[in-house]
């Protein structure tokens, strides 16, 4: 493991080296650019290159990341940024958009994450009625993800959370319903629970969607939007959210990781509180399939997301550590 302080020298070394000639930030394609260098010196981190791969990394904690690239990894976690990072003549450039609703929540939460009590959960069990969602030979999504909302509701009402549920039975809520019913019933966290399906019967893993935020395309799309949603107030928020979520149920499940990804979800954009939309595994994967169908396996999904809900309780708090 390389030596924070060794790290941190680094960062200094490269961060003054805009004094001599780099620049402080740039514009390319009308976005925001803002030197590696400069962010690491702000975000208190390290900077290091190893072959094609640069970090960022305090502690035990390493941001990974390469030039010309969105996707990013922080703790092997993979995580979906939303603009490449550019190479500009001998010096890197982060997003000014992924500095904001990636590395400050990482690095930085005090100064980015916005503090709010954390008492009422709302569960989103995706589907329903005659959309049946993803089917299998064992499984259908619909009825997977109710049985998961009232586990993970169980769990969290005895960690002293209140906890309401979009749908108990099996009826299909409107899309923009689900978001009115946490907004109007106050709620503090949402978390909209799904499967997956493919049709590439090898897909599997495990995936965590947060808002896109606003000038930006979503993951796995070409065509960005500017406009800016109600649940974007909430960015980093949400980001943060997302990675606590993937990390915990990553850990409980060992499931392979799809990684924290950025999608313009109905049921995300009109939320007064920080959301999250979870694909727990794909039902056209037949391993995965089977998971799914065990109440053991259902077990850990559920125990994984409470824990993730709790951790995300923590460090909005700053008692991670």
């Amino acid at each position: 493991m390389i030596a924070a302080r060794t790290l941190f020298l680094l960062a200094v070394i490269f961060a003054v080296s805009v004094l001599y000639g780099a620049k402080p930030s740039i514009i390319v394609k009308g976005a925001v650019y803002r030197h590696a260098g400069v962010v690491a010196r702000e975000l208190g981190t390290g900077f290091l290159r190893s072959g094609k791969t640069f970090y960022l990394g305090r502690g035990k904690d390493f941001f990974a990341f390469r030039a010309e690239r969105a996707d990013f990894h922080f703790n092997k976690m993979s995580i979906a940024g939303n603009l490449p990072v550019r190479k500009y003549g001998d010096s890197l450039y982060f997003s000014a958009v992924d500095v904001n609703t990636i590395l400050m929540p990482l690095f930085a939460p005090g100064r980015s994450i916005r503090r709010h009590q954390v008492r009422k959960i709302i569960i989103d069990p995706g589907h329903g009625g005659f959309d049946r969602g993803a089917s299998g030979k064992k499984c259908v999504e619909k009825r997977i993800v109710l049985q998961l909302a009232f586990r993970t509701a169980e769990i969290l009402r005895r960690c002293g959370y209140t906890v309401l549920l979009t749908r108990k039975t099996d009826y299909l809520v409107p899309l923009n319903r689900r978001s009115q019913i946490a907004n109007n019933h106050r709620g503090d966290l949402f978390i909209s629970l799904h499967c997956n399906a493919s049709t590439d019967r090898r897909a599997n893993g495990v995936e965590s969607y947060c808002l896109t935020p606003a000038g930006v395309a979503s993951t796995n799309q070409k065509r960005a939007s500017s406009v800016r949603l109600p649940g974007n107030k909430l960015d980093s928020n949400n980001f943060l959210l997302a990675c606590e979520l993937q990390k915990s149920i990553l850990h409980r499940t060992g499931a392979n990781d799809r990684g924290v990804r950025r999608g313009r979800f109905a049921v995300l954009r009109n939320l007064n509180m920080p959301g999250v939309l979870l694909e727990l595994g794909f039902i056209s994967n037949p391993a995965e399939e089977s998971k799914l169908a065990s109440s053991e396996y259902r077990e850990q999904l559920a125990r994984g997301i409470a824990v993730g809900i709790i951790n995300y309780h923590r460090k909005i708090y700053g008692r991670n550590k």
